[in-house]
């Protein structure tokens, strides 16, 4: 990594796109609170939480969907198997509709069908539950959800010092995509956006896919190429500068 001055354009462009990431982890945030506020009343009445209990927050995840300026095109809470009363397993997640409407998701959780869903073994779940940190997983096809390129961001949630579930957010990523690029638009060389573990975020260059792995831009640059790590690091993000002029 390379230390540039708050001058530079590649610096200029990194502090743009952090209040970006800043926004939808803080809308997260929210979520994991308002799930963590629930569960204590719950708990504080001597009971097991049901999905009736869960079923509350719907207003909540509206909030983070519908309001002006809102990332979102998913959102909602998963729970840890068995852990509600009446729910095996259970997710309180609802979806962007047509028309500006929340619908809930409803995967299948019969273990005998075929199109049996467990939660449990995606990244977007297992990572926060394993390491107790935030995750952003994609960008990838959301084949249960909304058949839509996404990007999810989930946070642990833990109670009395115990993980009951996280909490997410899936991003459309056409929106997302069109908000990056506008900042990545104003450098002169070619610039690609890369997830945590080499995925193409964006780019300023048809050069670069979306979803594709460039991890060879985690570890070895061109000469005279420049990584930046995007200061909200909750993300793991960084921006590269390749030492290539863009063709305007």
């Amino acid at each position: 990594m390379f230390a540039l001055s708050d001058n530079d354009p590649l610096s200029a462009c990194a502090q743009q796109l952090d209040p970006t990431l800043g926004t939808i982890f803080g809308q997260v945030r929210q979520l994991v609170e308002e799930t963590r506020a629930l569960w204590e009343r719950v708990l504080a009445e001597g009971r097991q939480p049901s999905a009736k209990d869960l079923a509350t927050l719907r207003p909540a995840i509206d909030q983070q969907l519908l309001t002006t300026g809102a990332f979102g095109c998913g959102g909602g809470v998963i729970v840890e198997p068995n852990g509600l009363a009446d729910r095996e397993m259970h997710l309180e997640w609802w979806y962007l509709a047509d028309g500006g409407k929340t619908l809930p998701l409803r995967p299948n959780f019969d273990r005998r069908r075929e199109n049996y869903y467990d939660y449990t073994e995606m990244p977007w779940y297992s990572r926060p539950m394993k390491t107790g940190k935030s995750v952003v997983e994609g960008p990838y096809v959301d084949l249960y959800g909304t058949n839509m390129y996404v990007l999810t961001f989930t946070m642990p949630i833990e109670v009395q010092g115990r993980f009951i579930g996280v909490a997410g957010l899936d991003l459309s990523l056409h929106n997302v995509e069109r908000l990056l690029v506008r900042s990545l638009m104003r450098l002169e060389h070619e610039a690609v956006l890369i997830s945590a573990d080499g995925r193409v975020i964006a780019s300023n260059t048809a050069n670069w896919m979306v979803g594709d792995l460039a991890q060879a831009l985690l570890n070895t640059l061109p000469r005279d190429g420049i990584r930046l790590a995007l200061a909200e690091s909750e993300a793991g993000w960084s921006l590269v500068r390749l030492p290539v002029l863009r063709r305007k």
